[in-house]
Formats: structure tokens, sequence, C-alpha cells
């Protein structure tokens, strides 16, 4: 019976659900492109030459950031904001779809190059020579454990970030035997937490000022990729979701971000005493802030 109601045809010919759903928008998607964003794993999205040229340890493409701010926002709505803006990828998205994008970061040398870098074309959207965009970047060297001293209350209507992959960037990566990558030296820096659990605790101190910060309603999306030391899995895509929802989001959804055609100089791990996984994909967590602004309670675990 209750698929029947959802499916009933009003006077126009359309379901009820349909016209219910009409007077709002969630993008300004054609039919075409909502349906190709909606596959649960992108694999056409990699950074170009100047991201790669910028040798950030952990970045990931204004691409990326651009798609996801065309799936969550109107062009209505203006402000996007990255606490952990690092090179500025969704600054710099932002800006070229025409949105004002805010963004914080601890390291000078990435403030720097995120205030100097060109806004790039948005899949169409953006300025065709990839000069600058119709919009606005704004990033401050901060720590975005204070980010409510920039940013008002209920003002942000997208969040686009990939926070610290906890220490990993201090470690030899055996997967393709890149060097330790050397982020900066400012003692805020999340990334320099030895206690794995105390670097959740303070994410989740971050993303508690995120959700102050974000309309009521709107989305987060938050890039990461699970961790391995040694014998020890750190399965960092659940267990900062875990902590996002004590903060009092909505774990909305996810999208697997393959980059298997970056890792083109793998090796078997392990060989030949234990079988271990090459990691060539990120998860993009998707979470929504209630519609109310009231917290939302964790689901019980069991």
């Amino acid at each position: 019976m209750r698929e029947q109601e959802d499916q009933a045809q009003g006077p126009s010919g359309g379901s009820t659900r349909s016209r219910r759903a009409a007077g709002r928008r969630a993008n300004d998607l054609d039919g075409a492109s909502w349906t190709r964003h909606s596959i649960s794993v992108w694999s056409d999205i990699h950074k170009s030459a100047e991201e790669l040229s910028l040798k950030h340890p952990a970045m990931f493409p204004a691409r990326l950031a651009g798609r996801l701010i065309q799936c969550f926002t109107t062009r209505e709505e203006k402000t996007v904001l990255d606490p952990f803006a690092g090179a500025g990828s969704t600054l710099l998205a932002a800006q070229a779809l025409g949105k004002t994008g805010i963004g914080f970061d601890v390291s000078e040398e990435y403030v720097d190059k995120a205030r100097e870098r060109p806004s790039p074309a948005m899949d169409g959207s953006g300025p065709a020579d990839g000069g600058e965009g119709r919009g606005e970047r704004r990033i401050h060297r901060a720590d975005a454990r204070q980010l409510l001293r920039y940013v008002a209350p209920e003002s942000v209507d997208l969040v686009v970030t990939s926070p610290p992959y906890w220490n990993i960037l201090l470690q030899r990566r055996t997967a393709d035997h890149k060097e330790v990558r050397h982020y900066g030296d400012s003692e805020r820096d999340l990334g320099k937490i030895d206690d794995y659990d105390e670097f959740l605790e303070a994410l989740a101190e971050v993303f508690d000022k995120v959700y102050t910060a974000l309309k009521p309603g709107k989305y987060c999306c938050a890039v990461v990729m699970d961790i391995r030391k040694r014998d020890r899995f750190y399965p960092l895509h659940s267990d900062l979701a875990r902590r996002m929802e004590r903060v009092g989001f909505i774990f909305d959804d996810i999208i697997i971000w393959d980059r298997g055609q970056e890792y083109n100089n793998l090796r078997p791990l392990g060989h030949p005493a234990v079988f271990r996984i090459n990691k060539v994909h990120e998860y993009i967590l998707i979470f929504r802030k209630p519609k109310d602004g009231v917290r939302h309670s964790p689901r019980p675990q069991g």
C-alpha cells in the first residue's frame, strides 16, 4: 500500500512525491549530469599538471571539490568552507563556480600557494581559459579549531575538506617507496599527534566548530583514506564517521574515489610472508547537519 501511495498520480500526471519535490532543488545539475555523478565510484577525476607540480603531500584535485560543490549547492548558495585547506583546491573550485571559498591551514608555504594559484575551469562551468573565476577565495593561516573567530554560525552552505591522515606523512610509504613528506613545523598541525585516539578527538573538535558554522540541512564532505602502520590497520573512514555522528551530524552516504590510474609503480606488499592490500582509493564521506539544527544522536552500536 505504501508503494502505491508514493506512486499515486496527481492531476498533472506526476507522482505525489515528484510534485512535493518540484518546488525545491538540491543543485542545478541537469538530469544527465545528476545520473552520471550519482554513481558511487568516481574514477574520472585526476590531478592536473599544475596540481602535481605543487608537490603537496596529500591534496585532492580542484575538479573533485568542484563536482561536490555542483552536487550539493545551488547557484544561490554561495559560501563553501574548507577547514584543512592545504593548497586550496576547494577554494579555487568555489571561486571558479562563482562562490566564496573560505579556508584555514597552519602551513605558511601552502597558504601562500593557495593565495597565488590560478582558478581552474570546472567541467565547463568555470572560466574556459583557467583565469580568475567570478567568485572569491579567502584563506587564513590559522588553526581550524579557531575557525569561529572568522566564520559566523550558520553562515556556510557546504563544507568540502580532507583532514590530515594522522601522522602518516611522517613515515616512508611501502606501496611505492615514496619518502617521508614534510608539511611544515607548526606545532598546531594535527598530523603531528602521535596517539590515534587523541588525533580523532582533535578532528572531532574541528568538526564541532564546522557543525556550528554550517547552515541547517547543509552538507559536509570529507575525503579520507584508511591507514596501515606495519601490522596495525586503522579504518580512519569509519572511525571519523563515528566521531562525526557524536558531534551531531547525520552520516548520509559514501562515494569511493578511485585513484588506481595514479599508482603505476606498485610493489607486492608483504611478499612473500603476508598478503597486504595496495590501497588505491579514498572515501568521500558525506554528512548532513539536521534540518532543525538539533544535534543528531548517534545510532546505537551493536
